[in-house]
């Protein structure tokens, strides 16, 4: 089981805790126990950015940052908890080493100039986001 490290205030943090868990289980990186995931609630972030995410699989880790607020509005928890499944899988990501965030390397390929929403790891997150909140939260 992975070590889960949960800061900043939400409501609800034994079952953010839990939703976290299952989620890293659906994503097949709950057996990674050396693997530290830190997920961090911030008043906001960047003025459009509702969530970020870096990690490493060398270091073992994966660093997510959830903004409470965007654009000067309060988000919706649920909007948290969904943002919250897309920046997993982007943990997954980079625990795997199929995005190594220093290169931007995607699965060994030397990177490319994607735009954002072309690129490959991007996809693949908006792909599993609602899936995942679905499974996981409701």
């Amino acid at each position: 089981m992975n070590i889960f490290v949960l800061k900043g205030q939400i409501r609800h943090k034994k079952k953010v805790m839990s939703y976290v868990q299952k989620l890293s289980e659906e994503l097949k990186i709950d057996r990674m126990w050396s693997k530290v995931i830190h997920v961090d609630f911030k008043t906001k972030l960047d003025e459009e950015v509702q969530g970020l995410c870096w990690g490493c699989k060398k270091e073992g880790y994966a660093k997510i940052e959830i903004a409470r607020t965007s654009n000067g509005e309060k988000l919706e928890y649920e909007a948290m908890m969904q943002t919250l499944a897309h920046e997993m899988v982007h943990a997954k990501q980079y625990l795997r080493g199929e995005l190594d965030g220093y290169s931007l390397s995607w699965k060994g390929a030397k990177p490319r100039n994607y735009k954002y929403v072309n690129a490959p790891w991007e996809k693949e997150a908006h792909r599993l986001e609602k899936k995942l909140y679905e499974k996981c939260w409701l």
